[in-house]
């Protein structure tokens, strides 16, 4: 059984046990989501690799699930790069002291916005004044552990994900679930994580499988350079 396979049972379980009192609020579970954001927050530069499924719902069915996959390279303060390819969109994304550009590869658009320098202060601009949306930026916020709001948790212990002991997570609000698989020791990094949309029938789920890479950054990998033939358009405020 493969790993995206594997978290797919267990969450379904997590989900069948979820009426009962399996969600009671658990401190320890708290602290293990905390520690693992303040310690991905302090991490000056770092890269990762991410295999993204995503199911698509038409009445109350999964019909197709989209696979992407992701590249994401970090310099703090103010320098963000992703790189997403696979079955929904193919795109560059950087950020660089307070300039974000965004290029899709299949139409050759592209598109820059002026933005706060901080990684933080930009997300924040743009997913307020344009709509953007990131489910990875919790990965990229220097403060998440701040950020980061639910009404119930619980701590369901460790297990192996491929090859790394993990605790195990979950966190529930209105609307989703969120399950994490966490590595345990002294570099708790994000293993594995599942999102699933309680609040649509079906509860479609978005699974994220991540590698932390060891690759060497420079500051010239958030340089965009527009390819030949590519068009710089317009990009307007949703608000």
């Amino acid at each position: 059984m493969n790993l995206n396979k594997k978290l797919l049972c267990i969450a379904g379980v997590a989900l069948l046990l979820s009426t009962t009192n399996l969600f009671a609020t658990e401190k320890s579970a708290r602290d293990i989501i905390n520690n693992a954001y303040q310690y991905i927050g302090n991490m000056d530069k770092y890269s990762f690799t991410a295999v993204v499924s995503e199911d698509v719902v038409e009445d109350g069915k999964i019909v197709k699930t989209y696979k992407q996959n992701v590249l994401a390279k970090i310099s703090r303060p103010n320098k963000l790069r992703v790189d997403t390819k696979g079955d929904v969109k193919n795109r560059s994304n950087y950020l660089n002291n307070g300039l974000y550009t965004m290029i899709d590869h299949d139409t050759g658009f592209y598109g820059k916005i002026k933005t706060p320098k901080s990684i933080d202060g930009a997300l924040d601009f743009l997913f307020t004044k344009f709509g953007i949306k990131s489910p990875m930026a919790s990965l990229f916020y220097s403060d998440m552990h701040k950020r980061v709001k639910f009404k119930k948790s619980k701590y369901f212990g460790t297990m192996n994900v491929a090859g790394t002991e993990c605790d195990y997570v979950a966190f529930k609000n209105n609307t989703r679930e969120i399950h994490a698989w966490i590595a345990t020791g002294d570099k708790p990094l994000v293993k594995t994580y599942s999102i699933i949309d309680t609040g649509i029938n079906g509860k479609p789920r978005m699974n994220t499988s991540l590698t932390w890479t060891n690759t060497s950054i420079s500051d010239s990998d958030f340089v965009f350079k527009a390819p030949k033939g590519a068009s710089l358009i317009t990009v307007n405020s949703s608000n």
